[in-house]
């Protein structure tokens, strides 16, 4: 029996089932303009988004357990009985309760943190946390330093040394090895060094943009597109100390100069936008707050800001663009943070 409302709300499963559906998508890449809407509607209801967060909870927490000392064991063929064991620990979901949920989860989401064990080489996972910059060492004796809410896999074979950035910020200072170069993909684009420092931004859904910037030596940035009959055609930038590109859609930007002493300063906490967008500068800060803050409308996306701030200042970030910016700024019970045009009516 229902009561004073004829529409009631959709069971947990299929809420779950349309979270995981999201989630994956999103993964994948940008939405279409309809499918931006869809989400953004579906994304109204509070029992939708505490099912999406919690996907992107048990995400984050997957990423940190295999890059942790739990990572070799749960790659061993007894792992799912740990890896289901260690749900119940990090993110609250028992063995018994969630194996269902936890299967579904780890094949559609597609989960590459655990990799094949018999015999073939061993994928490496590390990951940071919300507001935690957190520096791995390579196999190789490479650096790399990760932003809030980060993770990247390297792959080590043959001649090839590999890395992928998942989605976050992430420095990489490369040791020279001539004979093996180093890669890094991030969503269209690859990076190609031999040894050198510079910083990658992966961008997020919100903002697609991936922004290469050299501090030292050579990087080669490559775009790749599938072009006619599954042809893969490559456009390809060189970088040195100094300078940035942008890659988006699977376009290369004109190469921009930057201040090589300043590249990637959220390494020190500090973070400078000049004629940025306004989703990108929302993109970063989200990985160094809890709570999440929203664009509510598409024109305000692309809004050009210049700013600066700190890692301690990412909470009260909004209150700084809601005083020298044309937004207004509303706050939600759950914490979420929704910037709205400056014109939206009382």
């Amino acid at each position: 029996m229902t009561t004073g409302n004829s529409h009631p709300q959709p069971g947990i499963r299929q809420v779950e089932a349309e979270a995981r559906a999201w989630f994956m998508l999103r993964s994948e890449r940008s939405l279409e303009a309809d499918e931006q809407s869809a989400y953004d509607s579906w994304m109204q209801q509070a029992v939708n988004r505490s099912a999406y967060e919690r996907l992107q909870q048990i995400d984050r927490s997957l990423a940190v357990l295999a890059a942790g000392s739990e990572g070799a064991r749960l790659r061993r063929p007894a792992g799912l009985t740990a890896l289901l064991g260690s749900f119940n620990r990090y993110v609250g979901i028992t063995p018994m309760s969630g194996f269902a949920f936890a299967c579904t989860l780890m094949l559609a989401v597609g989960l590459v943190y655990l990799a094949p064990w018999q015999g073939e080489p061993v994928v490496e996972a590390y990951a940071s946390e919300l507001a935690q910059v957190r520096t791995v060492t390579l196999q190789d004796g490479s650096r790399i330093t990760l932003g809030g809410d980060t993770a990247i896999e390297s792959d080590f074979s043959g001649e090839r040394r590999g890395v992928k950035l998942l989605r976050g910020q992430a420095f990489f200072d490369i040791a020279k090895d001539p004979a093996r170069p180093f890669f890094v993909r991030v969503r269209d684009a690859e990076i190609r060094v031999v040894g050198t420092r510079f910083d990658v931004n992966a961008g997020s859904t919100l903002n697609p943009e991936v922004k290469v910037t050299v501090e030292e030596g050579i990087v080669d940035v490559v775009s790749r597109e599938l072009a006619s009959e599954g042809a893969v055609k490559e456009e390809k930038v060189r970088l040195v100390a100094g300078q940035q590109v942008s890659v988006i859609e699977q376009q290369l930007s004109r190469i921009n100069p930057v201040d090589a002493t300043e590249v990637a300063g959220w390494r020190q906490g500090k973070f400078s936008y000049r004629d940025a967008p306004l989703s990108e500068i929302v993109a970063d800060a989200n990985r160094y707050r809890k709570d999440r803050i929203v664009i509510g409308t598409r024109e305000l996306e692309n809004l050009r800001v210049t700013t600066a701030f700190t890692a301690d200042q990412a909470d009260t970030l909004v209150a700084m663009l809601e005083q020298s910016l044309p937004v207004r700024v509303f706050r939600e019970p759950d914490g979420r943070v929704v910037i709205w045009p400056g014109t939206v009516a009382e």
